[in-house]
């Protein structure tokens, strides 16, 4: 934790919002994770406004009931790309995500979280989508992971934060 006093902290939390192949965009369960990771998103941004990041952070790590739908969750990652929160695998938590390479070609993050981390620098206040492939963790399969990410800042916080929020969902690789 003495490196948190030490860092501009940025936090991550990735939204999964589709940008769809036309194919996946008229799928119902598609249609219905999208709005069930919206109402998470927009629930974890009022706890944010109301109770400040700290607090979102432990919500987030500890009420599945809130933040855990099938495999949509919350995600919190620093500016470093350290997790700070990951409702549906805790075991992530301390795991720097820039640094994760894959050792099989067709299951490698086509989309680094460098790039990710850069795009959301660049995107300001606004929000940003990024995708990229990554192992679900409720089927063991690897998905098309969709983001939409918003940096807010939070000034209840004792340090200078600024972190992006928004709520994960994966959707099925075509040919799959």
């Amino acid at each position: 934790m003495k490196r948190l006093n030490q860092l501009f902290l940025g936090i991550v939390i990735l939204a999964n919002f589709a940008i769809l192949p036309v194919s996946q965009a008229a799928d119902p369960d598609v249609s219905e994770s999208a709005a069930k990771a919206k109402a998470m998103f927009d629930k974890a941004i009022a706890l944010i406004e109301k109770e400040g990041i700290f607090k979102a952070l432990y919500d987030f790590n500890t009420n599945k009931e809130a933040y855990v739908d099938g495999s949509n969750h919350m995600m919190v990652v620093t500016e470093d790309g350290v997790v700070f929160a990951y409702s549906i695998d805790p075991g992530l938590i301390g795991v720097n995500l820039s640094t994760v390479k894959s050792e099989e070609p067709e299951s490698a993050i086509e989309y680094s979280f460098q790039d990710a981390l850069a795009d959301m620098e660049k995107a300001g206040d606004k929000v940003t989508e990024i995708k990229w492939k990554w192992m679900n963790p409720v089927t063991n399969e690897l998905q098309l992971k969709q983001a939409y990410i918003k940096r807010v800042d939070d000034p209840k916080a004792d340090l200078r934060v600024t972190f992006y929020v928004g709520a994960a969902y994966f959707v099925p690789l075509e040919g799959k």
